[in-house]
């Protein structure tokens, strides 16, 4: 599996957006520019006050501007992050090739849902083609890296103890 969409919707999607435009300055972060986003906005949403209980992570707006691609590649540290597209659905893809052997090869698409989140597996080689505008994507990196928290066990956690919850 590539992917893991979270059941339940977020509930700050459109203030993750509005923070994209604040005056705070971007960062350089493995090639993408990076903005912070305050503890105080991620702890408005139900599911990011459950995730922060039980791991310590980060969160920041990445910025991919017009006509650029993020090449294939796995991550060097994260074994798993949760993603969120913020820019209104224009023209970026996101693809995973689980099998990238040889000039041609399989992909998949991760086609995102609004206000949705995204269990992402980093270490499934993928890339991202952005074309018209300027590409928003709400990303979490955990503390723990790629050795101490998998795929795997991340969407094993949230659908056992997260997503059972709501069942009830």
């Amino acid at each position: 599996m590539n992917y893991y969409e979270i059941k339940t919707k977020s509930t700050i999607a459109k203030e993750l957006y509005d923070y994209a435009f604040n005056p705070q300055p971007w960062f350089s972060h493995y090639n993408f520019n990076v903005k912070p986003i305050p503890t105080e906005l991620i702890a408005q949403d139900n599911f990011f006050r459950w995730l922060h209980a039980r791991y310590g992570f980060v969160v920041g707006v990445l910025k991919l501007d017009p006509y650029t691609c993020y090449d294939w590649h796995t991550d060097t540290r994260r074994g798993v992050g949760i993603n969120m597209l913020l820019t209104p659905f224009d023209r970026s893809v996101c693809a995973f090739a689980p099998n990238k052997d040889g000039i041609v090869f399989e992909i998949e698409e991760l086609k995102y849902k609004p206000a949705t989140y995204y269990i992402f597996n980093t270490q499934v080689p993928h890339t991202v083609y952005n074309f018209e505008t300027t590409r928003y994507l709400m990303s979490v990196e955990f503390v723990k890296d790629k050795d101490e928290l998998s795929f795997d066990n991340l969407v094993k956690d949230i659908k056992d103890n997260y997503e059972e919850d709501f069942k009830k």
